[in-house]
């Protein structure tokens, strides 16, 4: 079985309008992904707003997802915490959960050096040593930047470190593979949905972990597909077509334009713990639109 697959989607977490964890609706929202035929979740991640949730409620998270989702399709948890304690409690509470693999994330804010970030990798990868995990670089949102030598250096001392999700300088890709010595064992993610045509067919990147495919599951599928089969024309004509509906949930907010799409489908995703807002009767007349008006 492969360590990872080309296509997963970022489950996004419901929370209740106070901005607690909706314990009751997390088995209907994992009962929908696989309603769509999802190959893979990754939960608690970026997309779902995982330091909104103390240690605990992920941890719970966790075990809901994995028994409703028990078999039925590939799982990685989303692990990142201020302390390294706390990252490592979190990936032996994936591992128990029955998780196939982890998206490891750095600690947000407190901007550790490249080698302070590279124990921290060693350190939780130690603890769940039979799980593949895959780094996260997200220097917009956490503001550490993984350099692709210290990539390298990890990948060749850490045993289960079989890839990572680059969301920085798409250009490191391509520089991590060369500094390798066998490229081809590792997974190179990719979280931009618009941009992964291109990620795929020129910047080295080999999967996606999609947001978009929240609310278009069965065309972004096809894109991955259709690009696994160097049908570059295929992939390219089925973005085209769903683009216009992208952009509007990036610039409206993806999270909350997503929860505000899946509940008018009847999912019970909730609300966004605030600071942010649920969007606006104007953005939610312009989803509509786009995703409720028959064609």
């Amino acid at each position: 079985m492969a360590r990872f697959i080309p296509y997963s989607v970022a489950m996004v977490t419901p929370f209740t309008k106070a901005g607690t964890l909706d314990v009751k609706s997390v088995p209907h929202v994992v009962r929908y992904y696989l309603d769509q035929n999802i190959p893979g979740l990754l939960v608690s991640g970026t997309t779902g707003e995982q330091h909104c949730m103390t240690i605990a409620e992920r941890k719970q998270l966790y075990s809901l997802v994995g028994e409703t989702a028990a078999g039925r399709c590939q799982l990685y948890a989303g692990v990142a915490a201020f302390k390294t304690e706390d990252a490592k409690e979190l990936a032996q509470a994936a591992k128990e959960a029955g998780f196939s693999g982890i998206m490891l994330g750095f600690p947000p804010y407190r901007l550790p050096s490249q080698q302070e970030a590279e124990l921290y990798v060693s350190e939780v990868a130690a603890c769940v040593k039979e799980l593949p995990i895959f780094l996260y670089n997200n220097p917009r949102r956490n503001g550490f930047d993984l350099e692709p030598g210290t990539f390298a250096r990890i990948a060749k001392t850490v045993d289960n470190i079989y890839g990572l999700k680059e969301a920085g300088n798409p250009e490191n890709v391509n520089k991590v593979k060369a500094a390798l010595e066998d490229a081809g064992a590792y997974w190179f993610f990719s979280g931009s949905d618009l941009g992964f045509n291109n990620a795929f067919t020129t910047q080295g990147y080999t999967a996606l972990t999609s947001m978009a495919g929240n609310v278009y599951p069965d065309q972004i599928k096809s894109i991955v597909d259709h690009l696994l089969k160097n049908e570059i024309t295929q992939a390219k004509q089925i973005m085209e077509n769903i683009a216009p509906g992208i952009k509007l949930l990036e610039k409206a907010g993806m999270i909350q334009s997503i929860k505000y799409i899946l509940r008018k489908r009847n999912v019970p995703v909730g609300y966004c713990p605030r600071p942010i807002l649920d969007v606006s009767d104007e953005v939610k007349q312009a989803l509509d639109e786009i995703f409720f008006t028959q064609k």
